[in-house]
């Protein structure tokens, strides 16, 4: 990008420092848009990928931003960007992430009734957008990176006047190698969760639709290449799947939110316990903190290094969070961690690290100018928790469903559209501050975290290169990943394209061991 993001990071130095830093960081705009709650994903020895999405109405009511941000263990930014997407109607919405095997980010969702598509390569630069297609309406609820450097999509498409819930198997940079849909037959819906399996296959979460409201959830066992090796229709009831995670005996538990009553913020969690076979084994819903209202909502489950399960759940009207933990023989505590609406979080998210510590994520609420922007936390359990907590009482029961198996396999063939070169850098900044007035430290973002920004693009005949300083070797990539050309220092700032053919390039900077990266289409 050619514009550096002035980012304030402040870290706390706990007691426990050979575990890593703690850290509250609240990521307020310097502009009066709308920020949507983050997604969080841990990267394999600690680190942290974050994407939010934002929106400025004021100027355009379509108008979406793009922010992601890499952080190390002790919430020191490595990486930012920054990105405007095309004013399309309906705006930009992400459903799911995934980190990748190159340290990268896939992030998915949907953007102007279509499916989306985005790959953020290891140092935040955007290496790929695309759109899907089906029908009139499509979207992405979730990804996975499976073997042999492929993604499997999962979301609805529109199949005439029927929603389907459809995956899509797919190349790094989106290219489609296959589509198709299982739907239990006769009925529509859509997939909203895939996670891998330890044989290399994948589980996948979906819910059902009948009329104008959801009634029943679904889970499909798929083996490597695709095909469903068992399916299970969960009948209600209106239930919708949140988190599934696999137990060293090869079965899986499943949380999942139900409805009580007309609104959909009126339930509980529901934890199932499934064989490795798809056998569904009995139930439990938990209530934390019983209220009048029965306001309950599923947030996200996590398995701590102890094998104990972590269970967030929104508890009231005013996003309250309780914090539940079920230990490694289904046994669940009496009492939860009860997080109320403070100067941390509105709705609570827990994943686990390596060493115990707990990555808390989600939106915070500001009263005074009556808007949500996201918050990132790093919590040592055997410290107190960030901005405080208390506690609450857990009640147990079981809900009565039904189940059915009969499946169908059809096949589709969606259209793809690249809208990488219509993506361009933003212009809002952000500022991170601590709420919980626990941190000490100031740091600035490393000038790798600038990248690269070329202009025009797309270009015909030349194009002119920001961001070289310290620089030591250019590379011009072929959208195959063949080098075109390479520039040593001293580098030229406009690079003439009269023997490049038109088509989708690469642009690599080396600078050290770090390096950045920028797309640059050529068209005549």
């Amino acid at each position: 990008m050619g514009h550096r993001l002035l980012i304030t990071l402040l870290v706390w130095i706990g007691l426990h420092t050979a575990r890593g830093q703690e850290f509250v960081q609240h990521h307020v705009p310097n502009d009066s848009i709308s920020p949507g709650e983050p997604f969080v994903r841990v990267l394999p020895g600690g680190g942290i990928w974050m994407a939010w999405l934002s929106w400025d109405t004021r100027v355009n009511p379509w108008g979406s931003h793009l922010h992601v941000r890499q952080f190390d263990p002790s919430g020191l930014l490595l990486a930012s960007n920054d990105l405007l997407f095309p004013s399309m109607a309906p705006s930009l919405w992400l459903e799911g992430a995934a980190v990748l095997p190159d340290g990268g980010l896939a992030l998915v969702g949907r953007f102007a009734w279509k499916a989306l598509l985005v790959r953020m390569d290891a140092n935040a630069q955007l290496a790929t957008a695309k759109l899907y297609s089906n029908g009139t309406s499509e979207w992405f609820g979730d990804v996975a990176a499976v073997a042999d450097d492929r993604l499997l999509l999962v979301g609805s498409c529109s199949v005439g006047t029927e929603r389907w819930p459809w995956i899509l198997r797919a190349d790094m940079d989106g290219a489609v190698q296959a589509a198709w849909s299982d739907r239990f037959i006769g009925l529509g819906g859509n997939h909203q969760k895939v996670r891998n399996t330890a044989d290399g296959g994948t589980l996948v979460l979906g819910q059902h639709i009948a009329g104008n409201a959801f009634s029943a959830m679904h889970v499909l066992k798929m083996d490597s290449l695709g095909q469903v090796e068992w399916g299970r229709l969960v009948t209600g009831p209106k239930l919708w799947p949140k988190e599934a995670l696999q137990r060293p005996d090869g079965g899986w538990e499943l949380m999942a939110g139900q409805q009580v009553q007309d609104s959909i913020t009126h339930g509980a969690p529901v934890l199932f316990r499934l064989a490795a076979d798809g056998t569904v084994g009995p139930n439990t819903r938990l209530w934390a903190a019983p209220v009048a209202s029965t306001y309950q909502v599923a947030n996200s489950m996590c398995r701590t290094p102890d094998g104990s399960l972590l269970v967030c759940a929104g508890v009231n009207a005013l996003f309250g969070s309780a914090m539940i933990t079920v230990d490694s023989s289904g046994v669940v505590a009496p009492w939860a961690r009860l997080v109320p609406d403070s100067a941390l979080l509105l709705r609570v998210n827990a994943l686990p690290l390596d060493d115990g510590d707990l990555v808390l994520y989600g939106a915070r609420y500001a009263s005074t100018v009556d808007t949500y922007s996201p918050l990132l936390a790093r919590w040592d359990t055997a410290g107190a928790f960030p901005c405080g907590s208390g506690s609450a009482p857990v009640l147990t029961d079981s809900i009565v469903h039904g189940l059915s198996t009969m499946m169908e396999h059809l096949a589709l063939s969606p259209v793809v559209e690249d809208i990488t070169s219509q993506i361009v850098p933003d212009t809002i900044t952000w500022t991170v501050t601590d709420p919980c007035g626990i941190s000490t430290e100031v740091h600035e973002p490393p000038t790798v975290a600038t990248g690269l920004r070329v202009f025009p693009n797309p270009a015909a005949d030349r194009v002119q290169v920001e961001g070289l300083a310290g620089v030591d070797e250019l590379l011009l990539l072929d959208a195959q990943g063949a080098l075109v050309h390479r520039w040593n220092a001293p580098l030229p700032q406009v690079i003439e394209l009269g023997a490049v053919r038109e088509g989708l390039y690469l642009l690599r900077a080396a600078e050290g061991a770090a390096v950045r990266s920028a797309r640059l289409v050529v068209v005549r």
